[in-house]
C-alpha cells in the first residue's frame, strides 16, 4: 500500500529533527555537576544564590567537612561556601575571595566568613571573624584585621603523634604485638617486607665485618682486663697488661706511648689474648674510651684497627659477622618473645650482610656502631645478664659446624638481599621508601602496623603528644610568629607539608621531615593545634 501524500512529504522532516536529537544526545556530555547534590544549611544558601543559574553556579565537588573547628565547605563553578556551627553558612568568590584564599583560608587571620557580600559605598565588602576584606575597582581588595585577631596568636601549640624512628620496614613493637598474637619469626618479617622472602644461605656465614667504633678524636685509651695486649706498629709488636695511649701525630701517623716509650706507624693494630688472633686460655676484653657516646666501650672479640680519618683517630673493630657481631648488636630487649627477638636477629643480619665488601669511604667500615647503621654495645650487650635469649636467638637462626658459621637465615627479594631498615614502631601503617626518602623500593612498602598497638606489645610510643611554645615553632618557620597551621599527609599518615601562617597572613612551608627534626619530634606522624 503507498504512503499518503502527507506522510510522504513530512518524513524527512521528521527524521531530520529525530537524527538532530540523536546527534544532540550523544554529543553532548551530562554536566559536570550532576553527581554533586547540595544540602543543609549550604545547600540553603546555594538556593537562596540562585541555585545552579544563580551567582556561584553549580557544585563541582561534594560537600566536604575537613576543616578546622569542624567545618565544612563546598566548591562551586564562580566560588565557594563555607560553613561552621558557630559563623553559619556564608559564600565567597569574585576577587574578595581570592584575597582570602592568598591569606590561607579559614586556617589564615581572617578566619571564616561571618556574612556575605555587601556593599558600602563605593566598596564591596564581606565581614570574617577576625577582620573584614574591601574592595574597589581602583584599589583591588584590602584585608583588615580586628584588634583582637592581631593580639591572638596562640602561646602553644599541641602535637600528637603515633611511633618513634622512621617507619619505614619492620616495625620493632609490630613485631612483638605479632610475636605475642603467636606469629612466627617468618610470618612477621615477611609482613613487614612485602613480597621478600625468608631464606637461608651460606654465603657470607664466616665473613668479617668492619664496625666503626670512634672517630673525631685526637687521642684514645685502650685498657685491657683480665689479660694483656700487643699493639702492632709495621714490624714491631709490643705487650702490654697497662692502659696504652694512641694519638695522631701531625705527620699523619698514629703512635701509641707504651710504658714509656713510643711506637708509631701509619696503622696501628691492638689484639688481645684469648681471641682468634692471640689464642690463650685468658678471656680478656679491652675498654675503649669515648667509644659509646663519650662512655668507654668494652669489647671481647676481633681486633681494633687504628688509623688516621680527616685528621682524628679512626678506631675499627675487625670481628666475625654472625659469631661475634651479632650477639653485641642492642636493637631489641633481650626480655621480649623469643620470635620477636629471632626476627630482629633475622633483619639485623640481613642488614649487615648487604653492608658487606669493600669499606665505605666516609669511615673506612662496613657498618657504623650507632644508628646510622645499628646499635652495637659489644661486649657490654652480649655479656649483660639478661642478654641470654638474645643470644639464643642469634645462634637459633644459623647453623654451625664446631665454631664456624656454615649458614644462616636472612631476607631477600628475587634472590637478592634486602635492605633490612626498621624503626621502633609506625603508629599505624608503615611508611613507603617512596614517601620518606623519595625512591621505591618494592619489598618497602606501606603495610599495617596496628600489632605495634596491640595491648600486648606494651609500646609506649603508639600514642604520643607534646606542647610546642610559639617562640619554638615561629623559630623553626623563620616567622615572626604563628597563628595557625596546616597538615598535609599521604595516605599512610606521613606529614609530607606542614604551612605556617602568621599574624600578619604571611606564610612559610616545612616538610614533614624538616619540621620533625627542628622540633625534635619521636616520629614523622603527627597533627598539630
Amino acid at each position: 500500500m503507498p504512503a499518503s501524500p502527507f506522510v510522504k512529504a513530512t518524513t524527512p522532516a521528521l527524521a531530520a529533527l529525530l537524527i538532530g536529537l540523536l546527534l544532540t544526545l550523544f554529543a553532548t556530555p551530562p554536566p559536570a555537576h550532576a553527581a554533586y547534590p547540595t544540602s543543609g544549611a549550604i545547600g540553603s544558601l546555594h538556593k537562596t544564590l540562585g541555585g545552579n543559574a544563580g551567582k556561584l553556579g553549580p557544585a563541582t565537588g561534594p560537600q566536604r567537612c575537613t576543616l578546622i573547628q569542624k567545618g565544612c565547605y563546598q566548591s562551586f563553578k564562580n566560588g565557594s561556601i563555607h560553613w561552621t556551627k558557630a559563623t553559619g553558612a556564608h559564600a565567597t568568590w569574585g576577587a574578595v575571595r581570592t584575597a582570602w584564599k592568598k591569606s590561607s583560608w579559614e586556617r589564615g587571620p581572617l578566619g571564616y566568613p561571618t556574612s556575605n557580600e555587601y556593599r558600602s559605598g563605593s566598596e564591596i565588602r564581606q565581614k570574617f571573624q577576625h577582620g573584614r576584606i574591601a574592595w574597589t575597582a581602583k584599589s583591588g581588595a584590602k584585608i583588615t584585621l580586628t584588634k583582637t585577631a592581631k593580639t591572638a596568636a596562640p602561646s602553644s601549640f599541641t602535637v600528637t603523634g603515633s611511633g618513634f624512628g622512621h617507619g619505614v620496614g619492620m616495625s620493632q613493637y609490630g613485631a612483638r604485638g605479632m610475636a605475642a598474637a603467636g606469629k612466627s619469626s617468618t610470618q612477621i618479617l615477611e609482613h613487614y617486607y612485602h613480597s621478600a622472602k625468608v631464606t637461608t644461605t651460606s654465603k657470607n656465614a664466616d665473613d668479617s665485618l668492619r664496625v666503626q667504633l670512634l672517630t673525631g678524636k685526637k687521642s684514645v685509651t685502650v685498657t685491657p682486663r683480665s689479660g694483656h695486649l700487643r699493639v702492632k706498629a709495621g714490624s714491631k709488636t709490643i705487650e702490654s697488661g697497662a692502659k696504652v695511649t694512641i694519638e695522631r701525630t701531625s705527620s699523619g701517623t698514629v703512635q701509641a706511648k707504651i710504658g714509656s716509650k713510643s711506637y708509631a706507624g701509619a696503622k696501628l693494630v691492638v689484639e688481645w689474648q684469648g681471641t682468634r688472633y692471640w689464642k690463650g686460655s685468658a678471656a680478656t676484653t679491652v675498654s675503649v674510651s669515648g667509644a659509646q657516646n663519650g662512655a668507654s666501650g668494652t669489647y671481647r672479640h676481633g681486633r681494633l684497627e687504628i688509623g688516621q680519618l680527616n685528621r682524628t683517630l679512626n678506631v675499627i673493630n675487625v670481628l666475625k659477622l654472625n659469631k661475634e657481631y651479632l650477639p653485641g648488636v642492642a636493637e631489641m630487649p633481650a626480655s621480649w618473645q623469643s620470635e620477636a627477638l629471632r626476627s630482629q636477629a633475622i633483619a639485623s643480619r640481613t642488614y649487615a650482610y648487604r653492608n658487606l665488601g669493600a669499606p665505605k669511604a666516609a669511615c673506612g667500615c662496613n657498618v657504623y656502631d650507632e644508628v646510622a647503621s645499628q646499635r652495637f654495645l659489644g661486649w657490654n650487650h652480649e655479656n649483660a645478664k639478661d642478654s641470654g635469649p638474645w643470644r639464643k636467638a642469634v645462634a637459633a637462626t644459623q647453623t654451625t659446624s664446631g665454631s664456624t658459621v656454615k649458614s644462616a637465615r636472612v631476607i631477600t627479594y628475587k634472590g637478592s638481599l634486602i635492605d633490612a631498615v626498621y624503626s621502633s614502631s609506625a603508629g599505624g601503617r608503615t611508611h613507603s621508601a617512596a614517601e620518606v626518602w623519595g625512591s621505591a623500593v618494592p619489598y618497602l612498602v606501606s603495610v599495617d602496623d596496628s600489632p605495634s598497638k596491640y595491648a600486648s606489645a606494651k609500646n609506649p610510643n603508639a600514642s604520643w603528644t607534646v606542647t610546642i611554645k610559639q617562640a619554638d615553632m615561629a623559630r623553626a618557620f623563620g616567622l615572626s610568629d604563628v597563628r595557625s597551621l596546616s597538615v598535609s599527609k599521604t595516605r599512610s599518615g606521613l606529614v609530607k607539608t606542614v604551612k605556617a601562617t602568621s599574624m600578619a597572613g604571611k606564610t612559610a612551608s616545612l616538610t614533614g621531615a624538616q619540621l620533625r627534626t627542628k622540633l625534635t619530634l619521636k616520629s614523622p606522624s603527627f597533627s598539630v593545634k
